[in-house]
């Protein structure tokens, strides 16, 4: 179980690339975790079948009642590994993340149980805004609708329409 520490120069967009790669590969990390797969087929059981838009929204559904918002402290980013994430609930029901953490843990999810899983990175304001806001989207690997996985956007009181995005596979 990891928390991975990245201090957050102001230097455009390096912080972000650097962030978001890093959150990739604890995502992919813990897709392959038994625990994590356990814990994913559990999640999408209700829903029966293969259906991979039932799924990813069930997998939203579990996340929205698991996760609440909390902020990394200033001028750091926290980033806490799947098998962390999935211990702290277990053990309090709830855990206590912020963006970055909530989308590693639904893409990490989602590819669990076979889902294809992307990072949506966005800016808000303007096309030159800085990147404030990720969070996951899951599909069927034959395809169909992208299910929006954001569940901090409304608690940072963030707009729903962004200015930028920036995606990416994991």
């Amino acid at each position: 179980m990891r928390v991975s520490h990245i201090e957050i120069p102001a230097w455009g967009d390096l912080p972000t690339i650097v962030t978001v790669w890093k959150m990739r590969g604890l995502a992919r990390e813990g897709s392959w975790h038994p625990h994590t797969r356990a814990v994913a087929t559990s999640i999408v059981r209700p829903g029966g079948g293969r259906d991979g838009t039932v799924q990813a929204q069930l997998v939203r559904e579990w996340l929205a009642e698991h996760l609440h918002f909390q902020r990394d402290p200033q001028g750091t980013e926290l980033l806490h590994g799947v098998p962390l994430q999935l211990a702290t609930i277990a053990k309090v029901g709830t855990a206590d993340y912020d963006c970055d953490d909530a989308a590693i843990l639904a893409a990490a999810l989602g590819k669990a149980v076979g889902l294809k899983a992307r990072f949506q990175v966005v800016g808000f304001g303007s096309p030159r805004a800085p990147f404030r806001h990720v969070f996951t989207e899951l599909r069927s690997p034959q395809g169909g609708p992208w299910v929006e996985q954001d569940v901090t956007r409304s608690a940072q009181q963030l707009p729903t329409t962004a200015s930028r995005t920036w995606t990416v596979e994991v």
